[in-house]
């Protein structure tokens, strides 16, 4: 139904809801161009007529309205997963997925699906966004930089968004550097690591003084400005050349 109003031109449609199987007023699917039947009685949006797990009702959507859009194809991959609950190879066990909160929603509201539905399409747009971003920060990492530390691996990117510690830390890296398009700097690293950035947080002090540095009691994040904490002065410091404050062997910078 998201997907319908969102891009299929259904905003204005009213939802109307029949038990699983059946259609509106007992009427074939997809016998009247006004009326839409989604995953059930039979029709071009009903998967239940097949075995084939890499169909969702989700899925027979996007392919007749929006095929060529690659982040709605990542979102529904998932959907589709869920709806076969397949597992995801080599991926970390999901602990809460889009199922578990409608499942709260009619938890709340068992007699009111307009109220749940509704309530689910701004998520699924929050959903969406996400995606999006998560496609512009894998493009971004294709052009990563890769370094030594005396901790292990690092990886450093900048890109509109800033930096990713999924795609750093599945890539190997025990800690990675950021700089995004407000300028905005940081450096993480894994939980489980014997990172310790108090020596680097005491060289940005050195070399990039004016700038609002900030070290986490944990000693394994730094930062130099985030969207809820706007720095007063911006890091002066390029990418590369914080890079450099974190490379093995690499002489510290002075200024």
């Amino acid at each position: 139904m998201w997907i319908l109003i969102r891009f299929g031109g259904a905003k204005d449609a009213d939802l109307v809801f029949v038990p699983a199987g059946r259609t509106l007023d007992n009427q074939a699917a997809d016998t009247s161009p006004e009326i839409v039947h989604v995953d059930t009685g039979g029709g071009r949006f009903d998967h239940h007529h097949t075995a084939d797990t890499t169909l969702s009702a989700a899925e027979l959507v996007r392919r007749e309205l929006v095929p060529a859009d690659a982040v709605l194809q990542r979102l529904v991959d998932q959907v589709t997963r869920l709806d076969h609950a397949e597992a995801y190879p080599g991926r970390q066990a999901i602990f809460f997925n889009i199922n578990d909160l409608i499942a709260g929603y009619n938890a709340l509201y068992p007699n009111r699906p307009h109220h749940v539905a509704q309530a689910m399409l701004a998520n699924f747009d929050a959903w969406y966004e996400h995606e999006t971003r998560q496609l512009r920060l894998e493009r971004a990492f294709a052009r990563r930089l890769e370094f030594e530390t005396r901790w292990g691996l690092g990886i450093a990117m900048q890109s509109d968004d800033g930096g990713s510690s999924r795609l750093a830390y599945s890539h190997g890296a025990v800690l990675y550097a950021y700089r995004d398009r407000r300028g905005y700097m940081g450096v993480a690293a894994q939980q489980r690591s014997s990172v310790d950035l108090e020596a680097v947080y005491h060289d940005l002090q050195r070399v990039d003084a004016e700038a609002d540095w900030y070290l986490h009691p944990s000693h394994r994040l730094l930062l130099c400005g985030t969207p809820k904490a706007p720095p007063e002065h911006s890091s002066n410091l390029s990418l590369e050349e914080l890079v450099g404050l974190l490379k093995v062997g690499c002489p510290r910078a002075h200024r």
